[in-house]
């Protein structure tokens, strides 16, 4: 952990821990504050007062949910004290929202109110391109009720249960697809260990065939129409024709094409060889 993180640590470590008589005391005198509609300045003192009370004694509640996520912090490379700012909004809105006359702790209560905030920005900020959360809540409800079906269900069906157009939960789908990344750094298997993705990505600096062999291209180019002819036939494809195929497409007799050919062959080996072996 960072400096920083252990700093933070010692810091909240110093406030006392509320007692389940203050925590029903302040707990009481927010709910007061937030249900009246015209709280005087007296009444908004003491709910403010409360409050801020009520957070930081609570603030070890935030890292000991964090801290549950410790994993899947790692896995998606993200800061301690990012998940613990997020983890603190959810603290401020359960106190906003808790009500002591239910009967419950507050650390029941908030827990969830702490959790569902990391676990929100954990979603939103899970890939680089970020995306509104409601796009990948739909996604997640729509793989929820792919996973119940043994078989592959049509996307209009899953759709139409969760109120929803094809069309909608297709583009859903479709971006939180692209917004999956991968590092070029990334490990193609464990047995080659310094083979990454990125050694399979073509540069663009890259010579391709064409520029490789385009000498040869312009001293082809010097030769006759003829003689480009004849050779194109018997080296230029894949499909390589014989003397007599070539004689039968040309008009030529069979000598004819075996000597252009050959003075073709020589002509080339003439003008090559001070490129091949200077």
């Amino acid at each position: 952990m960072s400096d920083a993180f252990g700093d933070y640590l010692k810091s909240i470590g110093r406030v006392p821990i509320l007692t389940p008589a203050e925590e029903v005391h302040l707990g009481t005198l927010v709910r007061q504050w937030q249900d009246e509609p015209s709280p005087d300045l007296s009444m908004s003192r003491r709910g403010r007062r409360a409050m801020e009370r009520m957070v930081s004694a609570n603030l070890r509640l935030v890292v000991a949910v964090v801290m549950r996520q410790n994993r899947r912090i790692q896995h998606l490379n993200h800061d301690p004290l990012d998940l613990i700012q997020a983890g603190n909004l959810g603290l401020i809105r359960a106190v906003e929202k808790f009500d002591p006359s239910r009967g419950y702790k507050f650390s029941t209560y908030g827990y969830w109110w702490i959790r569902q905030s990391i676990n929100r920005y954990l979603q939103e900020n899970s890939s680089p391109i970020r995306l509104p959360i409601t796009v990948i809540d739909l996604v997640h409800k729509a793989r929820v009720l792919q996973a119940n079906h043994e078989a592959q269900v049509d996307s209009q069906l899953i759709a139409d249960q969760l109120g929803q157009t094809t069309r909608r939960l297709r583009f859903a789908v479709d971006a939180v697809a692209r917004g999956q990344v991968q590092s070029l750094d990334q490990q193609i298997n464990a047995s080659d260990q310094e083979l990454t993705l990125l050694d399979t990505v073509r540069s663009k600096d890259e010579p391709c065939v064409t520029d490789d062999y385009q000498w040869m291209h312009d001293q082809l180019n010097q030769l006759d129409d003829l003689e480009r002819s004849i050779l194109s036939l018997r080296y230029g494809g894949d499909d390589c024709h014989s003397f007599a195929k070539i004689s039968g497409l040309t008009g030529l007799s069979k000598d004819q094409v075996q000597r252009l050919e050959k003075v073709a062959l020589n002509k080339l080996r003439r003008r090559l060889e001070p490129q091949l072996n200077p």
